[in-house]
């Protein structure tokens, strides 16, 4: 059987799981095995939230972003990147010491005591406190975004089998986009008219619902399992997963895959932030009232969101059940590489909006599900350690490292946009190579998992390096 062959082979139903058809679910329901419909409906109600929560306070952050420049994210950049070293440890100490459950909620119930105190500082009669706490949520919010949405995504690699997660993270996903859209809706209309510490209580309540849901989806977990045999005979309770930071840390230097992986989300993070930086710069340029900012923020994240569902509803499963990892994670250095081509041709807003929405409905539609099955294949603890040290440190440290790269070239070397657009486009086309590799590895790793029963650990997987 050739490459291509092999990556193009559908994924079987489990052993003894029927799907469960007919409805007004049509094909997605068809996806939906017996005894995964309560866990699939639980975790895309908690990634609603969880998204709805972050698309309320994107577009603020995404005003302060416009307001500083480009010299003022560079410094917020690193502090983020620092805020990410000290958070990361205490993370995995939590997950080293306490069960998954209670990882979640002391995680989510710290998010929302500070959101309850940025409401607060926002109202005080302190300037001084006012601007504090401004500067403040905008690196609270970078945080958040990647921390959240990590711990998500972790629980579900150890809750879900890499067969489960092929047919099932791109329906979960789209739940999380229908939250981003509610949220983008939101705040675009209360943007004008509403205070930003009102506006905060309502990301708030979201996350306390979704910690509801969470719960509901540990009490699930048994029913999943017993769904795929190959989880019933490799179960686990949720527990504590022992040892350390330094643990997560050196199965990533270890391991060839892992490395690999860090590698393509460096470089989703370079070109976002590459993006960003434009963005800041251009809108800072072309609109001249916040309010007016904010707004426009606001919608370029409602336009993202709704093709970001539309994907996921037609082409996500489709493209990693029958085209493969490897398709799914080729198509976002594609799509980012005719995004710099164009903006090297002109860096007018109409272009910088389509580059942002297609660069970012592609990365959470298509390639944010193709690279949560990556995980599917790694031990229990690079689910939680490894993952969440690359998930954060990792990310951050690439954005913090490209807005130093950006801001040199532009700043001190002066080189224009254009230019730097046009640079890009070599580096997007390695991307792609590296994209391609990683999911043929994560094949091989799940080849491997499936002959021996369970998880492959990735630092021991030789033949992924």
């Amino acid at each position: 059987m050739t490459s291509r062959d092999s990556q193009s082979e559908p994924t079987p139903p489990a052993p003894g799981a029927t799907p469960q058809t007919g409805g007004m679910m049509g094909p997605w329901r068809s996806r939906i095995h017996v005894g995964e419909g309560a866990s699939v409906a639980w975790a895309t109600t908690w990634f609603f939230f969880i998204l709805l929560s972050y698309s309320i306070v994107r577009p603020l952050r995404e005003t302060m972003g416009a307001i500083v420049g480009p010299n003022g994210l560079q410094g917020l950049m690193l502090i983020t990147f620092g805020v990410m070293l000290v958070a990361v440890p205490a993370y995995a100490a939590l997950v080293a010491r306490l069960p998954r459950r209670w990882v979640v909620r002391i995680v989510f119930h710290f998010f929302c005591v500070c959101l309850l105190l940025f409401a607060i500082g926002l109202q005080s009669s302190s300037e001084t406190l006012r601007s504090w706490t401004a500067w403040v949520f905008f690196i609270w919010v970078n945080v958040f975004a990647l921390v959240a949405t990590s711990v998500f995504w972790s629980v579900l690699a150890d809750l879900f089998s890499n067969r489960q997660g092929k047919r099932l993270f791109g329906m979960i996903a789209a739940g999380g986009t229908v939250g981003a859209i509610t949220g983008s809706l939101l705040t675009s209309q209360l943007a004008a008219s509403t205070s930003t510490s009102l506006i905060l209580l309502l990301p708030l309540a979201a996350i306390q619902c979704g910690l509801w849901c969470a719960w509901r989806l540990e009490k699930q977990t048994d029913r999943l399992h017993r769904s795929d045999p190959d989880r019933e005979q490799h179960r686990d309770d949720g527990r504590p997963t022992g040892g350390g930071l330094l643990t997560g840390i050196a199965r990533v230097l270890m391991s060839g895959y892992l490395a690999s992986i860090c590698g393509f989300l460096v470089l989703i993070q370079a070109g976002g932030t590459m993006l960003y930086f434009q963005q800041a710069e251009i809108v800072a340029q072309q609109v001249a009232d916040d309010g007016q900012k904010t707004q426009l923020f606001a919608y370029i994240d409602l336009g993202t969101q709704t093709l970001t569902l539309l994907l996921q509803i037609v082409f996500a499963g489709p493209i990693l059940r029958r085209l493969g990892v490897s398709v799914a994670l080729v198509l976002l250095p594609l799509v980012y590489g005719l995004g710099f081509s164009a903006l090297a041709v002109s860096q007018t807003l109409p272009i910088l909006v389509v580059t942002m929405i297609a660069c970012r409905s592609t990365a959470y539609g298509i390639a944010v599900p193709a690279r949560e099955v990556l995980f599917t294949v790694v031990s229990r603890e690079d689910k939680y350690k490894s993952k969440n040290f690359i998930d954060t440190v990792v990310l951050r440290g690439g954005d913090a490292l490209t807005g130093q790269i950006f801001g040199s070239l532009r700043n001190f070397a002066g080189l224009g946009l254009a230019t730097l657009n046009i640079c890009a486009i070599p580096i997007a086309i390695g991307w792609g190579v590296l994209a391609w590799n990683l999911g043929r590895q994560q094949r091989r790793l799940a080849q491997q998992a499936n002959a021996s029963g369970g998880d492959v650990s990735a630092p021991d997987d030789k033949e992924s390096r």
